[in-house]
């Protein structure tokens, strides 16, 4: 499925980023790329030039949070696609970056799955909104 896709996942929770690794290099194919917090995912997007997902959990240790994650990362690469993760239930899922979906932990595999063929679409079909929830 996304054996040429390069999927970045920035989260503080070492179980969390290794399940998601290990889920979307085996059933999904993706070249996957595992940052611990916010401190390296800068430079990664800087030094990569294809980033073709960024999964960013919105609660990181320190200032920085995944939703400026994701704003940097669409800086950078304008057609990224784009899932936030939280289990804060606080967390809007309305102040999400456009072009990208909200996922809330706990969440499966194929949900997963789904969401990053869902803001693939998005930069497939040149959208500025999101797709309706189906």
């Amino acid at each position: 499925m996304g054996a040429d896709k390069v999927v970045l996942i920035v989260d503080d929770d070492h179980a969390v980023l290794e399940t998601m690794r290990m889920l979307l290099e085996g059933k999904g194919g993706f070249r996957v790329h595992c940052v611990v917090g916010s401190s390296g995912a800068s430079g990664f997007l800087s030094r990569q030039e294809q980033v073709d997902v960024v999964i960013a959990d919105v609660i990181l240790a320190g200032e920085t949070t995944g939703i400026d994650i994701c704003e940097l990362a669409r800086r950078r690469h304008p057609e990224v696609g784009l899932v936030v993760i939280s289990a804060d239930p606080n967390t809007d899922p309305e102040e999400v970056p456009e072009r990208s979906v909200y996922l809330r932990k706990p969440f499966g595999g194929k949900e997963l799955i789904e969401a990053i063929e869902r803001v693939q679409a998005f930069a497939t079909l040149g959208l500025t909104e999101a797709l309706p929830d189906s």
